[in-house]
């Protein structure tokens, strides 16, 4: 029998169009959760320093949370952004605040990000906050604090980016703590170039 290129190259393109077909909508899953996954491994190459984003509500209850997505955004007027998962529980209460802190971690302060990394079970941290600043709650022993009145709120994708507008701030003498890849690192190991 003979051989026909041809016929061959049709055989081919049709068992790879039924092949495409049969796929389970599980194969496509896992190919997208693999792609978002690289995805989040080659952002996490990117570090940053860690936060600790806090608001009062008008019951007393501080409301606070770890963030690495903290930015500068502008210094005329002072603008800084951050950005919040828009199916956070946390959402409403930092969407919905007059004004909030951000405290810049000092590299001795892993403990209260990983703490402050979940929510807690009750929603809110604690009724007796003890330190303030402009009076919003604050990280005692930061490496800065900036104190922020809601200013802009921009919903894209599955984030909400949140920018503030910075009225009060204040600078420490402390390292920062420092976030890359999933790992925190202590900047005054880091080598100067």
């Amino acid at each position: 029998m003979a051989f026909d290129p041809v016929d061959m190259d049709k055989a081919c393109a049709s068992a790879a169009r039924h092949a495409a077909a049969r796929k389970t909508p599980s194969s496509v899953t896992a190919a997208h959760r693999d792609e978002k996954l690289a995805l989040r491994s080659a952002l996490g190459r990117f570090a940053t320093g860690v936060t600790v984003i806090a608001a009062e509500t008008p019951d007393k209850h501080v409301h606070c949370m770890t963030v690495n997505s903290f930015a500068s955004l502008s210094l005329d007027p002072p603008l800084i952004l951050w950005t919040l998962r828009s199916r956070s529980a946390r959402y409403h209460t930092f969407s919905k605040t007059q004004a909030f802190s951000v405290s810049v971690l000092a590299e001795n302060q892993i403990d209260i990000a990983r703490k402050h990394a979940l929510p807690p079970p009750g929603g809110f941290t604690e009724r007796s906050w003890k330190a303030f600043l402009g009076g919003c709650p604050i990280v005692e022993g930061a490496s800065a604090h900036f104190i922020c009145k809601g200013h802009t709120e921009v919903n894209k994708g599955d984030h909400v980016i949140l920018i503030g507008e910075v009225v009060e701030f204040a600078e420490h003498g402390h390292s920062p703590l420092l976030f890359m890849s999933g790992k925190y690192y202590s900047a005054s190991a880091l080598k100067q170039l």
